[in-house]
């Protein structure tokens, strides 16, 4: 080699050393918590794109505003945070966004049972329930405890930590009421301790999998100003393209290529890898030439969801909040529950919403707004006769009914709690996020958790 050419080399290869080492490029479909929280834990190491179909943030964290005179607003998405939730928490904090409780300090809930108002500290003899005698003498904690609280304890120590869909699956066969019978208790028992749930809606492995995530909880908050305020937050920091629905996935051993539509028209764009945090109902057919996996194909296909529905029902004031009430009721009329919006002065406009996860949802589906408002209305005037003359109005969001998510989240039947597993799992340089794929299915803690888990994926 002359000195000419070793010199020529040389500065080729001292070039070449400059140049920036090429980051890999990671598209992730869908712009809610999990898509959201999956960019912002990766873009300081990968090229990071949230294709995202709306032109807003947040998936099901949804915050109503417009809907309502100024400074009232209600969750149409995602509530509470428990104290447990450490995720969710932790994010709050790094962004700065203050807590509040559920509801002021002091007021009182309570149960509409059977035409009337039932409080948790009234005798036993209140509970309009035809319990068996020995059910009676143990009452309604004892109830509780027994097949609420000790299966819970059970599954905890049976391993949840480390393996919870094996520590559930005793569980998992049956529907709530079946499970509770299966164990001694009456028919009416069943009903009594599924209030607000149902107990032939969903699995006795879904009913607990709730039950766990308030283990060691001392008290429940939410983002002061609204919860939708959190993925605001993590999109500040992201690059996101909005009104970008994605309809086409393939990929091959190195790449992944990713069709989406525009305002431009259709372009397919390639990637690394691709994260898909949309939930499985709105998955369609996306996948359908990316290689996935018979098993993985099957549970997007079955993964039942709550459709869930909320009617808010505008009032002149809060008046249930003056009367010492914190406006949550759960009743065994078909809306199931009300629940108040955040605000807490009592004079001023307030909002109560009703609030069913179970079969009332379709009914409510099939009426138009104004008769789903009549509807929540009429049922709210039972529980508070004040919703008579304070009445202003009401809107409604139904998840099922929404093209981008066609469902409010997961809720398994019997024998679909091993779907958590296999619609986590990666397939080939496909990455699965959302709270679907958590155990702490329907929070935004799964959401969150299942994020980090596919950054942990990648990173591996």
């Amino acid at each position: 080699m002359t000195r000419r050419t070793f010199l020529g080399a040389s500065a080729t290869a001292l070039s070449l050393a400059a140049q920036p080492a090429r980051r890999e490029r990671i598209l992730i479909i869908g712009g809610g918590l999990a898509g959201l929280c999956a960019a912002f834990e990766l873009q300081d190491r990968y090229d990071v794109t949230v294709l995202e179909a709306q032109r807003h943030p947040g998936g099901r964290v949804r915050t109503l505003r417009e809907a309502f005179p100024p400074g009232l607003y209600c969750e149409a998405g995602a509530e509470g945070i428990p104290s447990t939730h450490d995720l969710t928490l932790h994010y709050a904090k790094q962004f700065g966004l203050p807590l509040a409780p559920m509801s002021p300090p002091g007021m009182r809930s309570f149960y509409y049972l059977k035409g009337q108002r039932i409080f948790s500290a009234d005798p036993e003899k209140a509970w309009p329930f035809d319990l068996t005698p020995d059910e009676r003498s143990i009452g309604v904690a004892g109830l509780r405890k027994k097949y609420l609280d000790e299966p819970v304890q059970r599954a905890l120590a049976a391993g949840f930590k480390n393996d919870p869909l094996r520590a559930m699956a005793e569980w998992d066969q049956y529907t709530p009421g079946e499970w509770f019978r299966k164990q001694g208790a009456s028919r009416a028992a069943s009903e009594l301790l599924s209030l607000g749930f149902g107990a032939d809606f969903g699995s006795a492995a879904s009913f607990l999998l709730h039950r766990v995530s308030f283990v060691g909880a001392t008290g429940t908050q939410r983002i002061e100003g609204g919860n939708d305020l959190l993925p605001r937050e993590f999109a500040k920091r992201l690059r996101i393209e909005y009104g970008s629905p994605v309809v086409s996935v393939v990929q091959n051993e190195a790449t992944v290529s990713v069709t989406k539509r525009s305002h431009r028209g259709t372009e397919t764009v390639t990637a690394d890898r691709v994260i898909c945090a949309l939930p499985c109902p709105a998955i369609g057919a996306i996948f359908a030439d990316a290689r996935l996996s018979g098993a993985k194909r099957d549970a997007i296909r079955r993964q039942n969801y709550s459709h869930c529905a909320k009617v808010f029902l505008q009032s002149r004031t809060r008046f249930w909040l003056a009367n010492g009430f914190s406006g949550g009721v759960t009743t065994d009329l078909p809306i199931e529950r009300l629940a108040p919006d955040p605000g807490t002065a009592a004079g001023d406009r307030g909002a109560l919403a009703a609030y069913p996860i179970g079969v009332y949802t379709s009914e409510l589906e099939q009426k138009s707004e104004d008769d789903r408002v009549h509807a929540a209305f009429t049922q709210a005037r039972r529980i508070f006769p004040e919703c008579a003359e304070q009445f202003e109005g009401g809107v409604s969001k139904c998840w099922g009914l929404d093209p981008w998510q066609k469902g409010a989240f997961a809720l398994h039947t019997p024998g679909q709690i091993g779907y958590i597993e296999v619609l986590a799992k990666p397939e080939g340089r496909i990455h699965f996020a959302g709270e679907h794929t958590s155990v702490w299915t329907g929070w935004m803690q799964g959401a969150l958790e299942s994020a980090r888990r596919v950054v942990r994926e990648i990173g591996a």
